[in-house]
């Protein structure tokens, strides 16, 4: 692991992306939006190396650490609490600088082919009849295919504050049915209540939808040994294979770790940006032994997969990528594949992920961004 160097220069700009159609309300925000924003950071090293990635540093923060040498920012641990606000720029610095695509100098042992699921079937249907609503999805399903996704997670909760609860949960069930028989036949369907469920109604969910083998539950309800223990023994009792997944409201409760060692939570979710992957390959070395997965939360960034999915590769015991379907104008990427609803995991140096020089000049001189040195 090649730590030489120093920090010579920071560059931070903030890139928009355009979504192919606006993104709805989950069970307790309002609509999300039709676009994205990604704080984008490039740090340079006097070994003449650069490293690019997800980073919200502001420029005080960045021109305190002009001069640091690399080795005080990262090692073989991890990020040092100085060097933590650029986690993701500075592993893919070192693995530029150790000639190393990023998921082998964390390991390689995952695989190269990520699965991904589109994450962004939202409540867009609070004004459609019954019929209407089926079109949406089915069209939201179309969209995702096109994108290359086959795995599709849905947000439910509509009763949680938008409908009333009767009809909300009607309507949840009716859209997982939509999508299910929407997607292609061996796609994995994935729900996500954002807490907007109890837990007797996550059991009708379940029950109802028995059909549609559901390979996830996220964020039924708050994390709660009084409802996390009881809603495991339900799922062993009916003979559901659904995993349970949770941990991305933050913080999660002092007890967390507890419920996953002790089986009741089976998708370990903390956001990947919030966290840094440092964080998180010592977190998935802790899980692995108890039969945990990993499956960071990474909605409403674009950039941040191509770092994920290094770690992705890295580590025997992830799950599912998060994803969705947007434009990419001034991406460079160098290798990075998308084949059968997997992003495949390229074997150049560092994360293989760059943005177009012209378009990081643009956003410096027009949008705020700096270019410290």
């Amino acid at each position: 692991m090649d730590l030489s160097g120093t920090i010579q220069r920071i560059q931070k700009v903030v890139l928009t992306f355009k979504r192919p159609r606006l993104i709805g309300r989950n069970a307790k925000r309002g609509v999300h939006g039709d676009t994205l924003t990604d704080p984008v950071v490039r740090i340079y090293s006097s070994s003449g190396a650069t490293g690019i990635g997800w980073s919200r540093i502001d420029e005080a923060g960045a021109r305190s650490l002009i001069g640091r040498p690399v080795s005080d920012l990262i090692d073989e641990t991890g990020t040092s609490e100085v060097g933590k606000a650029v986690d993701l720029p500075l592993w893919d610095l070192v693995a530029r600088q150790s000639n190393l695509p990023l998921y082998q100098l964390l390991g390689a042992r995952g695989s190269r082919e990520v699965e991904l699921y589109d994450g962004s079937i939202y409540i867009d249907d609070l004004d459609a009849t019954d019929e209407e609503a089926d079109t949406i999805f089915r069209e939201e399903v179309a969209t995702g295919h096109r994108y290359g996704y086959h795995n599709f997670k849905i947000k439910i909760g509509r009763g949680a504050r938008w409908m009333p609860v009767i009809e909300g949960t009607d309507r949840d069930v009716r859209v997982i049915h939509t999508v299910r028989e929407a997607a292609r036949p061996d796609a994995k369907i994935l729900i996500d209540a954002n807490n907007g469920t109890t837990l007797n109604i996550a059991k009708d969910i379940m029950r109802r939808c028995r059909d549609v083998d559901i390979y996830w539950f996220e964020e039924a309800f708050p994390e709660d040994r009084s409802f996390n223990e009881p809603f495991k023994l339900f799922m062993q009792e009916e003979g559901f294979d659904t995993l349970v997944a949770d941990g991305e409201s933050g913080p999660p409760p002092p007890n967390f770790f507890d419920m996953v060692e002790a089986g009741w939570i089976d998708i370990v979710q903390h956001d990947f940006r919030a966290v840094g992957l440092s964080w998180w390959r010592e977190t998935a070395k802790r899980i692995e032994p108890w039969g945990a997965r990993c499956a960071p939360h990474c909605w409403g960034s674009l950039i941040e997969r191509y770092a994920h999915a290094h770690f992705a590769a890295s580590v025997p015991n992830f799950s599912l990528l998060e994803a969705a379907p947007a434009d990419t104008p001034g991406i460079v990427l160098d290798g990075w594949d998308i084949r059968d609803g997997k992003i495949v995991v390229p074997d150049t140096p560092g994360t293989g992920f760059d943005l177009d020089p012209e378009l990081v000049q643009q956003k410096v001189r027009e949008e705020g961004g700096f270019d410290l040195a």
